[in-house]
């Protein structure tokens, strides 16, 4: 083979080389699709359950929620000075959770020294929220008194949400139908985004009270929610941004997230409450049995269940006797 004909080979391999590597490139930097992202979910949730955990919460929020309502649940009115202001003056608190995940069965303590409304004093704040897959409760120590309420159906009762635990739902959780995460409505966009130097799928979903995205990681990451935004009239409402450590059999788990609340007012978009959780521990693929997501309440607990009719009216109200489940 002459030096010409050699050239030209060695040209043509360098050309067929150099075409396979950019298309390889483009395959692994293109979005994900929705199918792509919720059979990665699945397989990862399957794989997860079930989990126990231990998180700590620290918070700095906003005066103007405490300020704004009183104990008996009535608005209190406030001038624009006095809105500013609350917008602006902070209080702290600290909060511990315990938790017990295996859908559709869940458990959540959670405690701590919370303000009051009116913020008159700091109290001791602990609450239990349970489901067993049939029925949901929540109970709370306030002054030595057990309260407790029995919802008819799972589903009346966002477990999640009063905990404030949503962010771990998209992080642990993600397109669970018991958690809310569904991708119903969300579209990916065209280009890839990087977040905390890992190219990320961002899905969009717009409806009438705003617009919601996700930056969603590779499959060789389990597609793991990397941050979740919420605008509203074009304003950041809220965010959560996770922080996650690679574990040999269980893939990568959350270490920390943070959550960040925004409210607009008077053309400023005011910080109003920002929460750092860090998972303390957590242990995946575990057995948990279900007695204990059944609700547990000491003698001289005040029920309200709502699972059976009240003969004189309104919900059936009550004091335990004796231990009860």
């Amino acid at each position: 083979m002459d030096r010409c004909c050699l050239s030209l080979l060695i040209l043509s391999q360098l050309i067929f080389c150099v075409g396979t590597s950019s298309t390889t490139d483009a395959a692994e930097t293109e979005p994900l699709t929705i199918k792509e992202i919720n059979q990665t979910w699945q397989q990862r949730r399957e794989r997860l359950q079930a989990m126990r955990l231990e998180l700590s919460q620290e918070t700095t929020s906003s005066k103007l929620p405490y300020m704004k309502s009183n104990i008996h649940d009535e608005d209190v009115p406030l001038t624009a000075a006095e809105t500013r202001r609350y917008l602006q003056e902070q209080v702290e608190y600290s909060t511990r959770y315990s938790l017990l995940l295996d859908s559709p069965r869940f458990r959540c303590r959670y405690w701590g020294r919370h303000p009051d409304l009116q913020l008159k004093e700091m109290y001791n704040h602990d609450m239990t929220l349970t489901t067993d897959g049939q029925t949901a409760a929540h109970y709370y120590l306030f002054r030595e008194t057990t309260h407790a309420t029995i919802f008819k159906d799972p589903a009346e009762y966002r477990i999640f949400f009063w905990a404030n635990l949503s962010p771990l739902c998209w992080s642990l959780l993600a397109g669970d139908p018991c958690t809310e995460t569904s991708l119903d409505g969300f579209f990916p966009q065209n280009q890839i985004k990087q977040i905390q130097g890992i190219d990320c799928t961002v899905l969009e979903k717009t409806d009438k009270s705003g617009v919601s995205r996700l930056w969603v990681a590779p499959r060789d990451y389990e597609c793991v929610v990397m941050q979740y935004e919420r605008l509203k009239s074009g304003r950041k409402y809220f965010t959560f941004q996770f922080q996650y450590s690679n574990n040999m059999e269980s893939g990568p788990l959350p270490t920390t997230w943070e959550v960040k609340q925004y409210q607009f007012y008077e053309n400023q978009n005011y910080l109003t409450y920002a929460s750092r959780f860090k998972v303390d521990s957590i242990k995946s693929n575990v057995t948990i049995p279900i007695e204990q997501f059944k609700m547990k309440l000491p003698p001289g607990a005040h029920v309200s269940d709502l699972r059976k009719p009240n003969p004189q009216g309104g919900e059936l109200n009550y004091i335990v006797k004796e231990d009860s489940e």
